[in-house]
């Protein structure tokens, strides 16, 4: 009987179905899995200037006074087209537990309680808040190092989403490229 329940399932696509409570594939100013093109008229339309760019990734100025940078990252298919597997947002250097706070609540907010939270513990030397949000297709990661004098090269507040099947994907690429090397 059991077999027979799977097999229906299994015809009818349900079986491999994502769940129906899956987390966003990004914001209102992107998609994960948007090929190169979207993002690039989706930054037009905004205004927004690059700061730097290349085959694989762009970065652009933050587009609130706590944001540095934002960076997109692509992976190329088959065909040549980038599709962006991550975006990470990087907050400006000092940042506060105030600021932290807020960015949270808003994460939490936008998409539910974490999967996964790690708070520092600086008296024992650890020094980084991470919270996790994850599902198949989608992670969503903030960080920040609690230094106690926060240098602009090692401390930073990030937002990363990823789309986890692309990342297999560009996982794949690096380790060709590492076996090309050897």
């Amino acid at each position: 009987m059991r077999w027979h329940l799977l097999a229906l399932l299994a015809l009818s696509g349900l079986a491999f179905a994502y769940p129906a409570t899956s987390l966003p594939r990004g914001t209102d100013r992107f998609q994960l899995g948007w090929a190169r093109f979207q993002v690039d008229s989706a930054l037009a339309a905004r205004g927004i200037e690059r700061s730097s760019a290349g085959a694989d990734f762009i970065v652009t100025p933050g587009e609130s006074p706590d944001v540095e940078f934002v960076q997109y990252s692509f992976v190329p298919s088959p065909g040549g087209i980038g599709f962006l597997w991550k975006v990470t947002t990087g907050y400006r250097v000092p940042y506060d537990h105030d600021s932290f706070e807020g960015v949270r609540g808003q994460l939490v907010s936008d998409l539910g309680p974490p999967s996964e939270e790690h708070r520092a513990d600086v008296a024992a030397g650890d020094l980084a808040d991470r919270l996790l949000w994850a599902d198949a297709r989608t992670s969503v990661q903030l960080g920040a190092r609690w230094s106690p004098v926060q240098d602009p090269r090692a401390d930073r507040m990030l937002i990363t989403w990823i789309d986890r099947q692309l990342q297999k994907r560009v996982e794949v690429q690096l380790r060709k490229r590492t076996e090309k090397k050897h």
